[in-house]
């Protein structure tokens, strides 16, 4: 029976390994029937079915293989781009960030979101899914080997830089060459010459002596260094709302170019609704992460727009209104709970609510 088993699956392996799928899914389902619980198995026949393009096979598979190893990161991922090509983007969301909880660094996942959130045309962006982008889908023998060669080249890697850096006069050009963005954001340096500050500036809503100013210089590269950007938006904010001279303003201002989008999971900062509302200008384009209800929903095919209750618990609790404008297929309802990561564009006057451009949304589930 052993013997079976491991010729079973040695050889849907092999011919895994040379692409011929439909063997392999014939071999390897013999090895299932004689070990249910090799989550394996499932990972493979999954990623087999993928290539074979029978999403439905690869769904009851990943599914399978979930339940013997519920936390497994390749069969998560694995379901999450079946349910992207179902075009179940909440579920396959959902799913990514599971992964990205248990390993923050997975660089498939992140990636996933990434392209998902840069995308204009989310339909034409699930068409053109490969599975490469969304899994590693290699056999069994790379995978084991992969720690081996990750030690390998990341020592490697550290005596180059250290010989780069140490060793030699060329930490600027290696910098500029492979990151160009750190390299161009040293070259923004404060002011030499000129007034810091403005004698009379009498619409200016912050007041900061030149020590601070010159020290808010300094501290919002470090943030922007580190990715503390929600952090590095308001002090930057404040700053080009201050007493500071139209000088100095020109450096800070070159500064919000080299701030990206930040992880949502990850994010330094998530500003309260009442802190928003106390201070509005200071928080502009800052990014959020916040729960609440939907309500006043319009949906179209390539949107969606409503109002979130933010922190909606039951008529007596709510932080406040948001408007929410987010492009992508959505399937939402009104009352709906969901989390939703977007900036904050501004303050409608008129109806009192904040106006965010929506990013992100998950459905949460009771």
């Amino acid at each position: 029976m052993k013997k079976k088993k491991g010729y079973n699956k040695k050889q849907g392996l092999k011919y895994y390994r040379k692409k011929q799928f439909i063997q392999a899914v014939s071999y390897l389902e013999k090895a299932l029937r004689l070990n249910k619980d090799d989550y394996e198995l499932y990972l493979f026949l999954g990623y087999a079915s993928v290539f074979t393009e029978d999403m439905e096979g690869a769904r009851r598979y990943f599914r399978r293989g979930l339940l013997v190893n519920e936390d497994n990161a390749d069969l998560l991922k694995g379901l999450a781009y079946v349910y992207l090509k179902h075009e179940r983007i909440e579920d396959a969301i959902n799913l990514w960030g599971e992964v990205l909880e248990k390993n923050s660094g997975d660089r498939f996942a992140k990636k996933a979101i990434e392209c998902l959130r840069e995308s204009d045309d989310v339909e034409k962006f699930i068409e053109e899914a490969r599975p490469k982008r969304f899994f590693s889908a290699r056999p069994p023998f790379l995978v084991k080997i992969k720690p081996y060669i990750v030690g390998i080249s990341i020592s490697l890697f550290i005596v180059i830089i250290c010989i780069v850096f140490y060793a030699t006069p060329l930490y600027k050009k290696t910098l500029e060459r492979f990151y160009p963005e750190v390299a161009s954001l040293n070259k923004i340096t404060f002011p030499d010459s000129g007034p810091v500050i403005q004698d009379s500036a009498e619409n200016a809503l912050y007041s900061f002596s030149e020590k601070d100013i010159e020290t808010s210089f300094v501290r919002i590269k470090k943030d922007i260094y580190k990715s503390k950007i929600n952090t590095a938006i308001i002090s930057l904010n404040k700053v080009m709302l201050s007493n500071a001279s139209p000088l100095v303003k020109e450096r800070f201002d070159i500064l919000y170019k080299f701030i990206e989008p930040p992880d949502p999971l990850s994010i330094d900062y998530n500003p309260r609704y009442f802190e928003i509302m106390k201070e509005p200008a200071a928080f502009a384009g800052v990014y959020i992460l916040w729960t609440g209800r939907i309500a006043n929903l319009e949906l179209n095919k390539k949107s969606a727009q409503f109002n979130l209750l933010v922190n909606y618990e039951n008529e007596d609790t709510i932080d406040g209104i948001a408007h929410i404008t987010i492009h992508g297929t959505y399937y939402i309802e009104n009352k709906q709970k969901v989390e939703i990561f977007g900036s904050f564009d501004g303050f409608d006057k008129e109806t009192g609510k904040l106006i965010i451009s929506g990013i992100l949304l998950r459905d949460l589930k009771i």
